[in-house]
């Protein structure tokens, strides 16, 4: 290609220089003439071409208007090839920025990579939740789709091949607080976790399995947080049958809530700022509910990748710096909490 084009150059640099040698021949030795030399007749081809035309120079022979009209033809195709390069890069940078490859500056987001209709209900409920989120998806159609769906403050798109995990980077994923593993088989979720891995060490993945069977490999690989989608089914079944006001009420706590008739199940991270900071869960327990309507129903001890989930706990646990607090909110309620704790809930 290279080659190619330096062919095409010299070739062009050859005409020319033919041309502004015939135009010197023509016009020099005519009286009334402005080109006098072979610089002088370069320096009408250069203004011609490039569309300036200053008028200082111009042929007055019959040859030398022929050859000056090839040179503003010429100019047309100059102005072309300008026009048309600088159409063709913008083109390219919309494109760039489309597919997603100029990356993204969000941190502490949820990096989906694969997506299909439960990714799509995945972001409508982080989305509800205030995350942002990066989709990493191998199909171009899909582009448009999520762009016109989604704000680009909330959601990033990454066109990408799935299983090259060094490409990821562009979505962010390592300052992603979260991982969510979504490709077609269990053995393609497993071999981009250990790249992802590979590439970015202590990152946390969670992952839904087809194969129930498969968790425990999964977990040992890493993964922080293993779903069955049968299990979890099965039990929403299960219960829709013998007792269906309860499964409706869990259903209802798994969504996002946002209006006061709406409760969701979230949690918050205790940070210095918590007012329930070393007080004592009965303590917040009676505070919370008093005050806000707020359920405080368990804490979980966080402390490095381990974490100890205390459901109900006794009166006198104490309430500490990194713990996470699970309670039942409404959708007016969890703006409050979230004022009133400094931070929003998750764990991201």
């Amino acid at each position: 290609m290279k080659s190619r084009l330096l062919r095409l150059v010299i070739l062009v640099l050859c005409v020319w220089a033919v041309l502004v040698s015939l135009l010197t021949v023509f016009e020099s030795g005519q009286e009334d003439s402005t080109i006098l030399s072979f610089w002088s007749a370069a320096w009408y081809s250069l203004v011609t071409l490039t569309t300036v035309g200053y008028g200082d120079m111009y042929p007055v022979t019959i040859a030398g208007k022929v050859i000056g009209a090839l040179f503003l033809l010429g100019s047309l195709g100059v102005l072309g090839v300008l026009v048309y390069k600088v159409s063709e890069r913008i083109s390219q940078l919309r494109e760039r920025r489309k597919m997603g490859y100029n990356g993204t500056n969000f941190k502490d987001h949820v990096v989906i990579i694969g997506w299909d209709d439960l990714a799509y209900s995945v972001t409508q409920e982080l989305i509800n939740a205030d995350q942002r989120v990066a989709i990493i998806t191998d199909k171009k159609d899909n582009i448009d789709l999520i762009r016109e769906q989604y704000s680009k403050d909330d959601v990033f798109v990454l066109f990408a091949d799935l299983k090259n995990a060094s490409l990821f980077e562009k979505a962010g994923v390592q300052n992603a607080g979260m991982v969510f593993m979504n490709l077609l088989t269990d053995t393609d979720k497993l071999i981009a976790i250990l790249n992802i891995k590979k590439e970015y060490p202590g990152k946390r993945f969670v992952v839904t399995l087809d194969n129930a069977d498969l968790k425990d490999s999964f977990q040992t690989a890493g993964v922080t947080y293993v779903l069955s989608k049968n299990e979890i089914a099965s039990k929403l079944v299960a219960s829709y049958i013998f007792e269906p006001d309860v499964a409706e009420y869990e259903t209802d706590l798994l969504s996002s809530a946002k209006e006061s008739h709406e409760y969701d199940i979230q949690e918050y991270r205790v940070t210095e700022d918590n007012p329930y900071l070393n007080n004592r869960y009965g303590e917040a327990f009676g505070d919370l509910k008093a005050k806000h309507n707020v359920l405080l129903i368990g804490i979980c001890k966080a402390s490095g990748e381990d974490r100890e989930m205390i459901k109900l706990p006794p009166d006198d646990v104490k309430i500490e710096l990194g713990d996470h607090l699970i309670m039942i909110v409404n959708g007016v309620t969890e703006r409050v909490i979230s004022e009133m704790f400094k931070t929003q809930e998750g764990v991201l």
